[in-house]
């Protein structure tokens, strides 16, 4: 409630007549020194945009008149990436006269739309950052033949622009996102001629976030691989610019190399991100590019552990295992032991997706134990940060003569079922069949249900006997099965939804293993076994 008034009044100050003077006051900054963007441009992208096509987050709005800066129906990572201007780069590639000429008039529209004073979206701290890079980075493209008018505007909101972000940057409750701000106080203190004071401000900023926010073993503190690669691209941005004439790339580059590995570690047999408390998946594309720039070339068809973040990873012919054990005290998705599978570029199983849009029933649904693939106890949560029951996770890898397991165990239900779940991973050396036994440490009466979430391009049906779940994928089919199954457990498949990384819902299924517990808990042997037809 506190953090809710605190901010309201913020926003009053912020939009005060006040606080606009208090930023103009002081003269207009020039650029004296461009830094480069590191990533280059599409020329095609900018015909789109020249047509009206805003095609951000994978979400495409048409607007051939003038430009929507806040359409209905879109989400935040959109809007950031509208009022961020990183598409500034396709403009460089398409080059010319009427690329410099759009430029400006998309930049003036934007001012005149409300966003020249603060506003709460486009100002926010993040989007600040990532507009004052484009700015600057593509200044010669905007200024180049700009009247005097234009250009005086220009500089005077990149200017104001600058002093708010250093004003408020150590106060922003920003998670992930703030290292995107402190890249654009870094640029903008080394490129504007009175940034000396912002530049000093904003590394001793980012020194204490990597130093607090970044594990030993290179995830971001929230454990989202998708966030851990969102700050390596800022990072990368930040090290070349300050690569001639600053001590810090030192530390970046340990820093950057941690993080490549762990996101390495991270990565799907289609090149995407596991999907992982809260993550988005990004595209194999976009990955690529990230790690590319890193200059660190590293495998991705290993097993491995990243032990401080809690995730276990297990690569065998062409399948891929990641399977969530991390534990955080702040910790909002309730995926303990949850994992994801692919196959070659097929990603067959998934957890439900991100709560990315802005909405507190989705939120809890997507957040839910139910929502992952893994096991669930009497329709409860594995864990509940707001009642402050943290599970303890304990991991033993092993490597045998067939392949390799993952043991892993959690104590989430303890405090409220006297119950405890143990689940066993193991992954022959083709990666064609997946063994895993759950354990349920209990008394009887229990009832519990194992959700096998799969991906919308996987399908299945159970079999006459309801015995087995046949899997196809469009690299080929799967059986699944339970193993002695003396204690008629039930399989059943169901209907799941897939929440895509531009804020789709898709139909999917789910495979379902649900029964009760005994005197002695319960022991649920599966399989998962390729097919060859």
């Amino acid at each position: 409630m506190f953090k809710t008034i605190n901010k309201k009044i913020t926003n009053i100050i912020h939009k005060s007549k006040l606080y606009k003077i208090w930023l103009n006051s002081r003269n207009t900054e020039k650029i004296t020194n461009i830094i480069l963007d590191p990533w280059s441009g599409n020329a095609n992208f900018a015909d789109e945009i020249f047509q009206g096509r805003y095609n951000f987050a994978g979400k495409e709005i048409h607007a051939p008149r003038q430009p929507l800066w806040d359409p209905p129906g879109v989400g935040t990572w959109w809007l950031s990436e509208m009022h961020g201007f990183s598409w500034l780069r396709h403009f460089k590639a398409r080059e010319g006269k009427a690329a410099q000429q759009h430029s400006r008039a998309l930049i003036t529209n934007w001012m005149n739309s409300g966003h020249s004073d603060w506003h709460p979206i486009s100002w926010r701290p993040d989007i600040l950052g990532r507009r004052i890079c484009a700015w600057i980075a593509h200044s010669d493209l905007i200024l180049n033949d700009a009247d005097e008018s234009f250009r005086e505007k220009f500089l005077k909101l990149l200017s104001s622009q600058s002093r708010h972000l250093s004003n408020i940057i150590e106060k922003s409750n920003l998670e992930a996102e703030k290292f995107t701000a402190i890249r654009g106080l870094i640029i903008s203190g080394i490129s504007l001629s009175k940034g000396a004071k912002r530049l000093n401000q904003a590394k001793k900023v980012l020194l204490k976030c990597i130093e607090r926010e970044i594990l030993d073993d290179g995830c971001y503190i929230n454990r989202q691989p998708s966030s851990t690669l969102e700050i390596l691209a800022d990072l990368i941005w930040i090290r070349n610019s300050l690569y001639d004439h600053d001590s810090l790339p030192e530390i970046i580059n340990t820093t950057i190399t941690k993080m490549s590995f762990s996101i390495r570690s991270l990565r799907l047999g289609d090149g995407t991100l596991a999907r992982l408390n809260g993550g988005k998946s990004f595209s194999r594309e976009a990955i690529d590019k990230v790690l590319d720039k890193t200059s660190i070339k590293l495998s991705s068809r290993i097993s491995g552990s990243l032990i401080t973040a809690g995730y276990e990873r297990l690569a065998a012919g062409r399948t891929i295992i990641v399977m969530d054990c991390s534990q955080a005290q702040e910790k909002i998705y309730s995926g303990s032991l949850s994992f994801e599978m692919s196959v070659s570029r097929d990603r067959l199983i998934v957890n439900c997706g991100p709560a990315l849009i802005n909405s507190e029933k989705w939120q809890k649904a997507l957040s839910a134990s139910a929502a992952h693939s893994t096991l669930v106890i009497n329709d409860t949560n594995s864990s509940s940060a707001k009642n402050k029951r943290i599970p303890i996770i304990n991991i033993k890898r092993s490597v045998l003569t067939g392949g390799e397991q993952i043991f892993a165990s959690h104590n989430g239900y303890y405090n409220i079922f006297t119950a405890k779940h143990e689940r066993t991973l193991q992954l022959d050396k083709r990666g064609t069949i997946l063994k895993g036994i759950d354990s349920i440490i209990s008394g009887p009466g229990l009832k519990f249900q194992i959700h096998f979430h799969l991906h919308p391009r996987a399908t299945t049906q159970l079999s006459r006997n309801n015995e087995k779940a046949l899997i196809s994928l469009p690299s080929g089919g799967w059986e699944f099965s339970i193993i002695n199954n003396k204690n008629s457990f039930d399989l059943t498949t169901e209907k799941s939804i897939y929440i895509e990384d531009d804020e789709t819902t898709t139909n999917s299924q789910q495979i379902i293993i649900s029964g009760n517990t005994s005197n002695t808990g319960a022991k649920i042997n599966w399989c998962l076994i390729k097919k060859y037809l």
